[in-house]
């Protein structure tokens, strides 16, 4: 692993620990930007523009995640890297302007993003897991 993923994961790490003795924290920490292979695609699949946008986390939307998901632990926030780099599927979500990730692991992680239009910037709106179907229960 490189120096620069390390720090950056670090840094995640850090910021969970703020959200969690913090309540009112409203820290912000950028995860990078988004590249020009991910511009092209959600230009082409989905019509959206997030050219030299920054994808980011805050505290607030660590805090809803740990909230509404209990099954999370610290390190899967450390998927994020993984999952917006090389998602399984990638999606509009319900709510306006969200994008959803999901990626396969032993159980499905679900990373949704708000597109902060305004910002230039992608911002972690929730996190989530789910169990994976056994294989005899797949649809065919």
């Amino acid at each position: 692993m490189m120096k620069k993923e390390i720090k950056l994961q670090q840094k995640i790490l850090d910021l969970i620990k703020i959200a969690r003795t913090h309540k009112t924290s409203k820290r912000i920490i950028s995860i990078g930007k988004i590249t020009k292979f991910q511009a092209d695609i959600f230009e082409k699949r989905f019509g959206i523009n997030v050219r030299d946008y920054e994808r980011t986390i805050d505290a607030d939307g660590i805090r809803h995640a740990l909230n509404k998901h209990p099954n999370l632990f610290d390190t899967d926030f450390l998927t994020i890297l993984l999952i917006v780099d090389n998602p399984d599927v990638v999606g509009l979500g319900k709510e306006k302007d969200t994008i959803v990730y999901r990626k396969n692991f032993e159980k499905y992680i679900f990373y949704v993003e708000c597109i902060q239009k305004g910002k230039k910037r992608l911002m972690l709106k929730t996190l989530y897991k789910k169990r994976k179907p056994l294989e005899r229960t797949q649809a065919v």
